[in-house]
């Protein structure tokens, strides 16, 4: 009988879970899509799933020991912090996640864009012309990205494309991580503190994990060049948001874009929605039509690895791959 594929993930993409399940079904195996924990499945299904596909369902201890014969738990997007990462090796299951282009492009262009939106201070624009306000006299308050020091936390693949697709704009590009690339062509790679007290603008990049949240917290964030732009396209939980939020108000930072929060979806009562300086987005600022379309694809080929016997590229805990092949390695399965 062909592997089962677990699906999990929220209603609200029910189309996008139903394209990966085709996508699974097409090379040879098993779909069960579900809205559902994962605990709430029958225990008899749980034990015959060989691959579980997680978009942000939590997958924890729990979840994996009710999943003996999982072979690897898979995020196809690039995020994967709802995966207990830790649990999946005690127990020898790889964690992998989505490789797409079209994926970390699409967050690179967002994020450039609402850098973009608010140098430019497009809001305020917009709502003078709305609101039929006289054009405004006296000095500007939009901004060039030309002489500006723009600075990134964080150096994986989004920053990495933010990079490529700033140069030639004659900004100076910093970046805060903790593995620099030496080689890398226009761009200073300097500590978090200088980055802060340096740059116009604050672009945070970096995964969550337990060791970066709240990594900007209030005695950081107090560091921040007076009248800076702060985006956050990479997770809530990185930033102390009552203090961001504080700083917003004061005019400390000029200016925010946020498309994700420490908690989600963002309470109706939660004061950022009242600063009129600031864009939120509800943590889809960076999904086009092209990242939807190669979920799918991306998901399908993590499967066909995993079933293999072989590891994925994108693979986040490299330090159980030994003990998996070697209970995998040699028993690849082939579609039925």
């Amino acid at each position: 009988m062909p592997a089962l594929v677990l699906i999990a993930g929220p209603e609200s993409i029910g189309d996008l879970l139903g394209e990966m399940a085709s996508a699974v079904v097409s090379s040879g195996y098993r779909a069960t899509v579900t809205h559902q924990p994962i605990l709430e499945q029958a225990p008899d299904v749980l034990r015959d799933v060989e691959a579980l596909i997680s978009v942000v369902t939590p997958v924890g201890e729990d979840e994996l020991a009710a999943l003996p014969n999982a072979r690897a738990v898979i995020s196809p997007i690039i995020g994967y912090d709802w995966i207990d990462v830790e649990a999946a090796t005690a127990r020898g299951v790889l964690v992998a996640n989505g490789e797409a282009s079209e994926n970390f492009e699409s967050m690179a262009e967002a994020t450039i864009m609402l850098m973009l939106v608010s140098l430019y201070d497009l809001r305020s624009a917009e709502n003078q012309l709305r609101e039929m306000r006289p054009r405004p006299r006296g000095p500007m308050s939009a901004r060039m990205v030309k002489g500006k020091t723009i600075g990134i936390i964080g150096y994986g693949n989004i920053s990495r494309a933010i990079i490529r697709r700033l140069a030639g704009w004659d900004a100076r590009i910093v970046v805060s991580t903790r593995a620099p690339d030496k080689s890398s062509q226009g761009v200073a790679f300097v500590g978090l503190d200088q980055l802060l007290e340096e740059s116009d603008v604050v672009i945070m990049m970096t995964s969550l994990t337990p060791e970066s949240k709240n990594l900007l917290d209030a005695e950081r964030l107090r560091k921040l060049k007076p009248g800076c732009i702060f985006i956050n396209t990479a997770r809530g939980e990185l930033v102390d948001e009552a203090e961001l939020c504080r700083q917003i108000q004061e005019g400390r930072i000029s200016r925010a874009a946020l498309d994700v929060f420490s908690e989600e979806p963002l309470g109706p009562d939660n004061p950022l929605r009242d600063l009129s300086n600031t864009i939120l987005t509800d943590h889809i600022v960076g999904h086009t039509r092209e990242m939807y379309e190669a979920i799918p694809r991306i998901a399908a080929t993590n499967v066909n690895d995993v079933m293999d016997g072989t590891v994925p590229s994108r693979t986040r805990n490299a330090e159980v791959i030994a003990r998996w092949a070697s209970r995998w390695g040699s028993r690849a399965k082939t579609p039925g």
